[in-house]
């Protein structure tokens, strides 16, 4: 049976207070830890507590060829980590005045910290397959956005259709490329306590103890995409060339939060064919890829809203835009309305887009070409002046 896990970090942090005794030292009313300052240890466990269940819909499969475009069909383990701490004094609101920032590999994470009350912000590094990472991290003291870079390369009639289904103008910003998967947590005013009673003993390692516990969560979410040709026995769809784009996906999220930006985008990504598939008892060619995505926009994290859509721009629609290349070598884009399937899987799941050849649109006669063409992006442009005299 195949199964995607989903990955849970528990983040156990230990107060240490350090002494010399061999015996626990008396502990008196009202004693504390003012002589000595306590080091913490973040310790990261990975646990899987949510499995999702790929045999009865997902038909494409997964081969070693996918995996080795695509990589790994879930989530996996991550092995470092970027650390910011904030120290807050005595005021539990307090503004973040100061970002201490660190690197770690494995799972420990230890330092010395002040009495008072402490925010750590913790996410995993990116683990980008070609080495190009596309996410982008714009950091400010109080919060942490996510975006990616925009994609250079599309099909042309795929932009034209996303531009199309704009209807009241707040559709797209842009053309994404998908983020990189990557993990965190912010555990919120942790308090550094002076008083001895509110740590455990541990006469192995002679240390007071303070147990924190927290969890790492996607920051990114998982979109297995998959468009079923039926009736293609005749073999009027002769293939594909990749291209298909999600839109009105969020463009951002918030670190700290796991909250999704407002702003939607279209978010491309790449497809394979596998033909002669049996789906449902029926012959079939089916196309599948897989997507990354911030998720839809303004949407809390998996963990505060469960599975299905609970924000505010319920008016996007989702539209899958796909290519399909025909006999004759003309190629057209299709759309598909995924909506609902994306606001009822809000945190990742199986897109499935069922076609009947039968009953698709050829292309324009007069409609040559492959249909994926540059787009070139804003920035490559230059707006320049020529002063001629005449």
């Amino acid at each position: 049976m195949t199964r995607v896990h989903l990955y849970n970090i528990i983040i156990s942090t230990v107060m240490m207070g350090l002494s010399s005794c061999i015996e626990p030292p008396l502990h008196l009313p009202g004693q504390n830890l003012d002589f000595v300052m306590p080091q913490v240890e973040t310790e990261m466990d990975v646990v899987w507590d949510v499995d999702v269940d790929l045999e009865t819909n997902w038909y494409y499969g997964w081969d070693l060829k996918d995996d080795s475009i695509w990589g790994y069909i879930g989530y996996e383990r991550p092995s470092s980590y970027e650390v910011h701490r904030y120290y807050k004094g005595d005021d539990p609101n307090a503004k973040h005045t100061n970002d201490e920032a660190f690197s770690i590999r494995g799972n420990r994470f230890r330092r010395y910290f002040q009495f008072g009350y402490y925010d750590m912000l913790f996410y995993s590094d990116i683990d980008s397959k070609d080495g190009t990472q596309v996410l982008v991290m714009h950091e400010e003291l109080d919060s942490v956005i996510a975006t990616t870079t925009g994609t250079r390369g599309i099909s042309r009639s795929i932009l034209d259709r996303s531009r199309a289904n704009d209807t009241d103008g707040s559709s797209a910003i842009g053309l994404l490329n998908q983020p990189e998967i990557f993990f965190g947590a912010y555990p919120e005013n942790i308090y550094i306590s002076h008083d001895l009673a509110d740590y455990e003993y541990d006469p192995v390692e002679n240390v007071y103890i303070k147990h924190l516990e927290t969890k790492l969560r996607p920051l990114v979410y998982i979109y297995l995409v998959q468009f079923i040709l039926y009736n293609n026995e005749d073999g009027k769809i002769m293939g594909i060339n990749g291209n298909a784009a999600l839109s009105s996906m969020a463009s951002s999220t918030n670190v700290n939060t796991g909250h999704t930006g407002n702003k939607p985008a279209v978010i491309y990504f790449n497809t394979r064919m596998k033909k002669g598939l049996t789906v449902k008892g029926r012959k079939s060619d089916v196309i599948g890829g897989k997507l990354t995505t911030f998720g839809l926009c303004d949407n809390e994290p998996y963990t505060r809203s469960g599975a299905r859509y609970v924000g505010s721009r319920a008016a996007l629609r989702n539209f899958l835009y796909y290519d399909l290349i025909w006999k004759d070598g003309q190629v057209k884009t299709y759309e598909f309305d995924v909506t609902e399937q994306c606001r009822a899987q809000a945190h990742g799941g199986i897109l499935t887009v069922w076609i009947d050849c039968d009953k698709l649109t050829p292309p324009d006669p007069v409609n040559k070409g492959t249909g994926s063409l540059f787009i070139p992006t804003v920035e490559d442009y230059n707006e320049v002046f020529w002063e001629i005299e005449i």
